[in-house]
């Protein structure tokens, strides 16, 4: 009995056989030869799957050669800015400058500007290429794509990526959720559909977004090393008190926090949170300048009591403490 394909290797199968929308810029002058001509490498796992099917896509189109300044970011991201990722563009770039790029990216005519187009996959070649100006070209397939089929394409992609944390998965799948919603679309079966995943795993990037904060994870970034199990972990902390999240935007101010890499900043965050979970009703905690917890404030009805962590700091505050009541006075006259 044969069985219908679905939409999603029917997208796929588009995508591998389809011939390339021709590029206006081609006009400009003759098209470059066909993929043929690339001399491709056996790659192991995700990056070689890749690799391969962006191979099979052009083998009945065409690559054309695009201005990086006339190529614009999908309107769906699916990469959370930093410092790993800039990194990982520099390095990239000093690639391509000695070697040229191997492997061309999708992208589509903007649907709204004139001459521009959209990045489908490839975002960061375009970027590295863009990077090292001197007139460099980013060689493409164009394809026309509606929204639907461009958000697939990028799950097809992500799902055969391993370089693309699991909140970033998280958050595209939202993005998919949203879209779907939009469109009058199941959005559970968008995802599964889009990014090969089953639906325990679409209710845990769901869930897990609903608890934690946008404000929070776009501070802690993608965290690459930081995978499904310690997300979770951290998704329980904050469900069972929600305070946890005053004292870890608390941390997010400090500029240590900051300069830490991304998994660090993850690993703080938990710490933090696990520290509250481990103490119940030991009061709110004060967090330095360097991110470690300074101070537990009880509150109660007639006094406050503070308790410092530090016994040099405690003996800081003890030698100045006539001096700041007399600063606080004094502030409190002029109100």
């Amino acid at each position: 009995m044969s069985r219908k394909p679905s939409s999603r290797n029917t997208m796929l199968s588009a995508l591998m056989t389809g011939q390339a929308t021709p590029s206006k810029d081609a006009k400009d002058g003759p098209l470059p030869p066909r993929e043929e001509h690339l001399h491709p490498r056996v790659s192991a796992g995700a990056v070689g799957a890749l690799r391969n099917t962006l191979a099979h896509i052009t083998k009945d189109g065409r690559v054309v050669e695009l201005d990086p300044a006339a190529i614009d970011p999908s309107p769906y991201p699916d990469r959370l800015g930093g410092a790993e990722d800039s990194a990982a563009i520099e390095q990239l770039a000093a690639s391509i400058a000695r070697n040229g790029q191997e492997v061309p990216v999708l992208v589509r005519p903007h649907p709204e500007r004139a001459n521009r187009y959209q990045t489908i996959y490839g975002h960061r070649r375009v970027r590295a290429i863009a990077g090292l100006g001197q007139g460099q070209k980013v060689r493409a397939i164009v394809r026309d794509l509606t929204n639907e089929e461009l958000l697939i394409a990028q799950g097809i992609e992500n799902s055969a990526r391993q370089d693309l944390s699991w909140i970033e998965k998280a958050l595209f799948a939202r993005r998919l959720e949203i879209f779907a919603r939009e469109s009058g679309k199941e959005p559970t079966a968008m995802v599964m559909e889009a990014l090969s995943m089953h639906a325990p795993d679409v209710s845990r990037f769901r869930t897990t977004l609903e608890v934690i904060p946008e404000d929070v994870i776009l501070a802690i970034g993608p965290a690459p090393k930081t995978g499904r199990t310690k997300w979770l972990a951290l998704y329980n902390l904050v469900k069972a008190d929600a305070k946890v999240l005053d004292r870890v935007r608390a941390a997010l101010e400090h500029e240590a926090f900051r300069a830490k890499g991304s998994d660090d900043r993850f690993a703080e965050v938990l710490r933090l949170a696990t520290a509250k979970a481990d103490a119940p009703g030991q009061g709110d905690v004060i967090i330095g300048s360097d991110c470690q917890p300074l101070a537990t404030v009880e509150r109660r009805r007639k006094a406050v009591r503070f308790t410092l962590s530090d016994p040099g700091f405690a003996r800081f505050l003890e030698e100045r403490m006539a001096g700041l009541h007399a600063d606080y006075l004094a502030a409190v006259s002029k109100d």
